[in-house]
């Protein structure tokens, strides 16, 4: 059953997402700045909120499927269709504007290439372990957890959910002793949220709850904007750059209007191209991979 609260919730996740990098452009990421820090902060919210989300959203949906045959097949296919075409448009498109605009990412070759679409971490040049496409450092980590979500599903529900947490779990605090350092960033404990999520739907289950009906029809209005919070999370960067371009060309140097405007013009984009983008994708491919 589709919560509509967790639709809004995920709107406003990526909301708070675009007001950090907004911020940043406005301070030129300036670490002495005090905006810089709240969009830090901001940022690290909206990261922490999209991963118990994906928590939350993993268990519902597989609960009733767990220990079944064709049930990890099933989950990794509809996951990788929901995630990986838009992501790989996003990443070429960013491919390419790295290299007509000269930002980060311009001399990237085919090993970052082949990482950054395999959603495998890599160190770049300037030491960061962001892909070609910089937000989907977050993608890295929710690939890594459907990963070991689906081969819990193997198991019965009582066993698979606290595996699928002690195996994070334990992978987190045996970050110390991992010598690789792509095993070392993934094994950051961020991906505790995941867990945090997980167990917020196991305790949603347990205890028999449902959605307030008033609470769904206040949050119903977000609903579609949630539903294209992933569309905006992969393009903002490219609005925010483009409406600092224009920006300056036509106003000079930003001022704090640039954070409202940019939240309002990068949530037209996303709905856009999730609309126009998206959805025909995720028809097609769903069309491909079930013909009958």
């Amino acid at each position: 059953m589709k919560l509509h609260s967790l639709q809004a919730l995920r709107a406003i996740a990526a909301w708070v997402v675009i007001v950090d990098h907004a911020l940043q452009e406005l301070t030129n990421n300036q670490a002495g700045n005090p905006l810089t820090h709240l969009g830090w902060t901001m940022g690290g919210i909206g990261v922490n909120l999209f991963f118990v989300i994906s928590g939350f959203i993993m268990v519902q949906i597989s609960w009733e499927t767990f220990g079944r045959p064709a049930s990890s097949a099933n989950f990794l296919r509809r996951r990788l269709i929901r995630i990986v075409p838009l992501y790989w448009i996003a990443t070429f498109a960013a491919l390419a504007y790295h290299r007509v605009s000269a930002t980060h990412g311009e001399h990237a070759g085919w090993p970052e290439l082949i990482h950054s679409l395999a959603f495998i971490p890599f160190a770049g040049e300037d030491g960061s372990w962001a892909p070609i496409l910089g937000q989907g450092w977050t993608l890295n980590y929710e690939m890594m957890f459907y990963a070991i979500f689906a081969v819990g599903l193997f198991l019965r529900r009582q066993i698979a959910l606290p595996a699928v947490g002690t195996i994070l779990g334990a992978f987190v605090f045996s970050r110390p002793l991992l010598s690789n350092p792509t095993w070392a960033y993934l094994a950051s404990p961020l991906v505790l949220w995941f867990v945090w999520g997980m167990a917020r739907a196991v305790l949603w289950r347990w205890g028999g709850v449902n959605e307030p009906q008033s609470l769904a029809k206040l949050t119903r209005v977000l609903e579609p904007l949630g539903d294209a919070s992933y569309s905006t999370y992969l393009v903002h960067g490219f609005v925010l750059t483009i409406i600092l371009r224009v920006w300056v060309l036509l106003a000079g140097p930003p001022s704090l209007w640039i954070v409202p405007v940019s939240l309002v013009i990068a949530t037209i984009a996303g709905w856009l191209t999730h609309l126009g983008v998206e959805k025909p994708i995720l028809r097609l491919a769903n069309n491909f991979s079930n013909p009958s």
